[in-house]
């Protein structure tokens, strides 16, 4: 009985349990989804040695399917770690720059570079170049049929031929057929093809450009054509590590990059540190090879007692210590008030004494003065004659100078555009006044009021110039002439605002580009040459002073003589100028120009302004003093 209640009960417990437990899982795996359990298995760690580490990125690194284009950076990055593994950047320092660059040996010599064309043969005597591939064969079959016509009048009598009753007027007789092969010319000229042929041992058209230094030799079978070109080269020996250099200075200049990239690599270079207080706050620290300043740190002790410390950086790999001077420490304390001592003392009303800043340097200063004048004069009915005019000038100066004091070294430039011109009812716009000049001196301190100098002096003008009345023939323009000045040697400042410059070493060029349009003998340049090169001393002397009131002279002289010319004809070019300021925007300007060149010529005039001829019908000619005035109210500005 007992059996009989109890088994069905407990088979439906077993069966709900079942369902309970198994549906959720039938559920699931028919909706398509599965429920995996946590991977309880670790998984094993990455670990590389240095060397397997390297092996490992330079295999990811020649694996060209693992990259984008974009991943450059990555890539660069990875292959500069590997290289710094397998050479440290310290090692490869000390190699390059411990090479003995100047015991490397070279000359000069001829290589020969050969370039081998395969050639295909059309006949005996005509071939092409075999680098294009055909379609189909160069050649091309040709037909010619040959007949015959014989007239009736040479044919039998009709006798003679039995059955021949009518005679025609003519009868064709084919005689033979001509079969031929060609070139197909027009076909390998589509494709560009050039074709050649071998006469009288020349090739025509040759193969390479005509002119050269190109030879040519067939292989033995005539299957290609080796052409070899020679070049002059620096061969280096083959002890050295170098193959063909470049120039002569090749080996020089590569040391000189290697030991400036080592030296910014070595102060690029730096190293972070951190430095700890008592409460473990880090404050970082770069080590470099720069010499930066001290940097102040507070430093603290158990009781919280801070004192300041310097840290500094002299040298690379080098850290310096130094303690704030004057540092007491003072404690509060609780005394019993009977026992505290009642002082009274001055007050120290000195003044402390102050470290001056060091001064900031100023390298560099500009300037630029500009001047404009003009003078008119206007006449009408004026019974002692006279011209009425518009005359202007404009002047245009700029300068730069460098300065450094501490390496005692400076350097002046300076531009000057003068340019002026006047216009009258007669001849109507001329041009009185036309120079462009550029100076440039560089000077270095030797001892008190004396520097070694370079100096470089340029001068030519901008527009056309005439010889006057005749307008009709340009006898200059823009660097037609044009002369610059080389110098070497020291210059001596006896006192403020004047200066001497001698170089004993100079070398001046006059030159003109365009001979075909410009006479060069009128500017002491020879009739068959361009230019005209002088090797002689040149002194320049410059001087500024104030007299009378505000009366501004400023004095330049050049003097220059050549060594191997007559060097006691000296050239000399002479400019003083008088300003007076009359207003805030106003002067008044005297300029006096003064130039003497042994090696320009001026025809000789007699009585009757005629030119004075030679012996041999050619006009006399002499130096003489070149002179220029020029004076009006200018209107001056300047930065």
């Amino acid at each position: 009985m007992f059996l009989n209640v109890f088994c069905p009960k407990r088979s439906t417990i077993l069966l709900l349990s079942f369902f309970l437990l198994f549906i959720p899982g039938i559920h699931a795996q028919n909706n398509g989804e599965s429920i995996a359990e946590a991977d309880t298995i670790a998984k094993p760690p990455i670990l590389f040695t240095p060397d397997s580490a390297s092996e490992f990125i330079n295999r990811a690194l020649e694996n060209k399917e693992l990259w984008r284009t974009e991943g450059e950076n990555m890539r660069f990055a990875l292959k500069r770690l590997a290289d710094h593994y397998n050479e440290p950047i310290d090692s490869i320092i000390s190699r390059l720059t411990t090479f003995k660059y100047d015991s490397v040996e070279f000359a000069a010599t001829y290589l020969s570079r050969n370039d081998t064309l395969p050639l295909r043969w059309l006949n005996e005597t005509t071939f092409m170049v075999d680098t294009v591939p055909l379609d189909r064969s160069p050649f091309i079959a040709r037909e010619t049929i040959l007949i015959n016509t014989m007239s009736s009048g040479i044919m039998p009598l009709n006798d003679t031929i039995s059955g021949f009753g009518i005679t025609p007027d003519s009868v064709r007789i084919e005689r033979d057929t001509i079969q031929e092969t060609v070139i197909d010319t027009l076909f390998l000229r589509s494709l560009g093809i050039q074709i050649h042929q071998m006469a009288e041992e020349r090739i025509i058209p040759p193969v390479f450009v005509p002119g050269g230094n190109e030879t040519y030799r067939f292989l033995r079978d005539s299957a290609a054509i080796v052409i070899s070109k020679p070049r002059r080269v620096i061969l280096a020996s083959k002890e050295s590590p170098f193959f063909i250099l470049p120039n002569a200075k090749t080996t020089d200049s590569l040391q000189v990059a290697v030991k400036t990239l080592a030296s910014y690599t070595e102060v690029r270079d730096s190293v972070l540190i951190f430095i700890s207080d008592i409460d473990r706050q880090l404050t970082p620290y770069w080590l470099s090879a720069r010499e930066d300043e001290m940097q102040r740190f507070w430093v603290k002790n158990a009781a919280r007692d801070s004192i300041t410390l310097w840290v500094g950086n002299p040298f690379r790999n080098e850290i310096m210590l130094l303690l704030e001077d004057n540092v007491s420490v003072e404690r509060r304390e609780k005394i019993r008030m009977d026992n505290v001592p009642v002082t009274s003392l001055r007050p120290n009303r000195s003044l402390v004494k102050m470290t001056p800043s060091d001064e900031i340097p100023i390298y560099w200063q500009y300037g630029f003065a500009t001047t404009f004048t003009l003078n008119q004069t206007y006449f009408s009915n004026w019974a002692r004659g006279g011209e009425s005019s518009f005359a202007g000038n404009l002047d245009v100066r700029g300068r730069a100078d460098f300065n450094d004091k501490e390496k005692k070294i400076r350097w002046n430039s300076e531009g000057r555009l003068r340019y002026g011109a006047i216009r009258t009812e007669e001849h109507g716009v001329r041009t009185n006044t036309d120079n462009l000049e550029l100076n440039s001196k560089f000077n270095t301190d030797m001892i008190e009021k004396l520097d070694f100098s370079t100096i470089f002096y340029f001068k030519t003008q901008v527009a056309k110039g005439f010889n006057y009345p005749n307008d009709s023939v340009v006898v200059s323009r823009f660097l037609n002439p044009g002369a610059f000045t080389l110098g070497v040697g020291v210059e001596y400042k006896p006192f403020e605002k004047t200066t001497l410059n001698f170089s004993a070493i100079s070398y001046r060029n006059t030159f003109v580009l365009d001979t075909a349009a410009i006479d060069q003998t009128a500017h002491g340049i020879d009739a068959d040459k361009r230019s005209r090169q002088e090797l002689g001393g040149q002194l320049v002397i410059r001087n500024s002073l104030t007299i009378l009131d505000g009366l501004e002279i400023n004095n330049s002289i050049r003097i220059f003589s050549g060594y191997l010319d007559k060097p006691q004809n000296m050239d000399v070019d002479w400019e003083i100028n008088f300003e007076k300021q009359i207003s805030w925007f106003f002067k008044v300007s005297l300029n006096l120009h003064t130039i003497y060149d042994d090696d320009i010529l001026f025809p000789v005039l007699d009585a009757n302004n005629d030119p004075v001829l030679l012996p041999d019908g050619t006009p006399r000619r002499v130096p003489k003093t070149q002179f220029k005035q020029f004076l009006g109210l200018t209107l001056a500005f300047r930065l």
